[in-house]
């Protein structure tokens, strides 16, 4: 008999199974989050005993934002071809390495190479930890399941942020990094044993029919595996997994407006992320309490998520990011016009991350919808790869301008017309999905 497994998991109750593997793709996801913090909390520090400029480690900033938009294109791809978990295990393993490596770091130009090499294992876990949640979850609530998930992002930024002061004073920067690297290489053998490969991914390879009919026993518990069982998937791509087929099949406005989006939603969320800290200690805040902006920042941004990811699967992805990115585009110039005292400026940090972080969470989930199997690692991983390159150019962008004199109210506004940007082109991509379903 052949079996239509995107039915049968669209189809079946969500159970302890899927639950499990999110979770998994959620830890992944959160150290990779912590990881992509830390160069940001340790920078003051480190440029305080090396007696710099904090301004000077922007290249170290942006190298690691280089690193992960060619790993998530890259191993993006890899991963449609040689499966998620095999990647995400063989990236975990790298970055784990590579975060102690950099606490014995003792140049600014050793940083860059070793944050690069970082920046590239995370980025090839994000794409590939998306893809397996929204494979294993039914499409009734893949939106929330990946929004959920990928929240574990900022969620590492949180816990960065606050955990970071207290620990600084203890075990210094390098400490931060040995930490960085210890728990991810703790934490690879609970991924090998309990993280399967995608049951989707395994039928649109073909020949593992006996692995395929294992797993979707333990997803849906009302079907009983028969020998002679095969399987298949919906809408199924013809030859090699490859970038051109993202521009297929009508997918080519989508995709466009998705990368767009990512650009400019990332180059405003790394751009607050790299300098927040150094922005607020330059304006006499104590370094402990500039460093916890990034928690309100990323906590808002969680939040964000979170409530935007339950309307996603019930109002549509449209709404909320028009709604989302317009909000935070307000904060933003709110900041820059009023904000002074620390309260109004948290909370309003608070509402920036609300808005853009929790758009970009939301955004994530859109592109991991919009691709089918044999190409959604890639069309995620290219979307978040091009975002990078936002990402990747907003720190050194910020850091030319905080070392030619420009007040940080002012970087407030400069980063409103990016996200204005997205606003608008979010509008756009509603209108392009709206059509696409009808």
């Amino acid at each position: 008999m052949t079996i239509n497994i995107t039915r049968r998991i669209d189809s079946a109750p969500i159970g302890s199974f899927q639950i499990r593997v999110v979770l998994l793709c959620a830890l992944v996801a959160l150290l990779d989050g912590l990881d992509i913090q830390t160069m940001a909390i340790a920078t003051p520090r480190i440029a305080q005993q090396w007696g710099m400029a904090p301004a000077a480690f922007g290249p170290v900033l942006s190298a690691s934002f280089a690193g992960i938009m060619l790993g998530t294109m890259a191993l993006g791809l890899a991963g449609d071809r040689l499966g998620r978990r095999r990647v995400v295990l063989s990236a975990f393993l790298v970055l784990g390495l590579l975060s102690v490596a950099t606490a014995a770091a003792q140049s600014v130009w050793q940083l860059v190479l070793l944050r690069f090499a970082t920046g590239f294992a995370i980025g090839g876990c994000l794409p590939n930890v998306t893809a397996l949640t929204t494979e294993y979850m039914p499409a009734r609530r893949a939106g929330t399941a990946v929004t959920l998930m990928y929240a574990a992002v900022p969620l590492g930024g949180v816990l960065g942020s606050l955990l970071a002061p207290p620990l600084i004073a203890v075990v210094d920067w390098h400490g931060i990094f040995l930490l960085g690297g210890i728990v991810p290489l703790a934490i690879l053998g609970l991924l090998w044993a309990w993280l399967p490969e995608s049951a989707r991914f395994l039928v649109d390879k073909g020949g593992r029919d006996a692995t395929v009919a294992a797993m979707l026993a333990r997803i849906d518990r009302g079907y009983v595996p028969a020998p002679g069982d095969a399987f298949t998937l919906e809408n199924r791509v013809a030859g090699r997994s490859s970038v051109a087929e993202l521009f297929r099949q009508g997918r080519r406005a989508t995709t466009i407006l998705l990368w767009t989006i990512f650009f400019f939603s990332m180059a405003v969320m790394y751009l607050l992320n790299s300098w927040l800290p150094t922005i607020f200690t330059g304006a006499g805040w104590p370094i402990g309490d500039a460093i916890r902006t990034l928690a309100f920042f990323q906590f808002g941004g969680i939040a964000g998520g979170l409530i935007g990811g339950w309307l996603l699967d019930r109002i549509g992805p449209g709404r909320v990011l028009v709604a989302a990115f317009g909000f935070g585009t307000l904060c933003l110039v709110a900041i820059g016009l009023f904000g002074s005292g620390p309260g109004v400026v948290r909370l309003l940090v608070t509402g920036v991350g609300f808005g853009i972080i929790g758009a970009q969470l939301v955004l994530t989930a859109v592109s991991a919808i919009a691709y089918p199997t044999a190409i959604r690692a890639t069309g995620i991983g290219w979307a978040l790869g091009l975002g990078r390159f936002g990402a990747v150019i907003s720190p050194i962008l910020g850091g030319l301008a905080l070392s030619a004199g420009v007040g940080g109210g002012d970087l407030f506004l400069c980063a409103a017309v990016p996200a204005c940007l997205c606003t608008g082109c979010a509008i756009l991509l509603s209108r392009q999905i709206g059509r696409a379903r009808s």
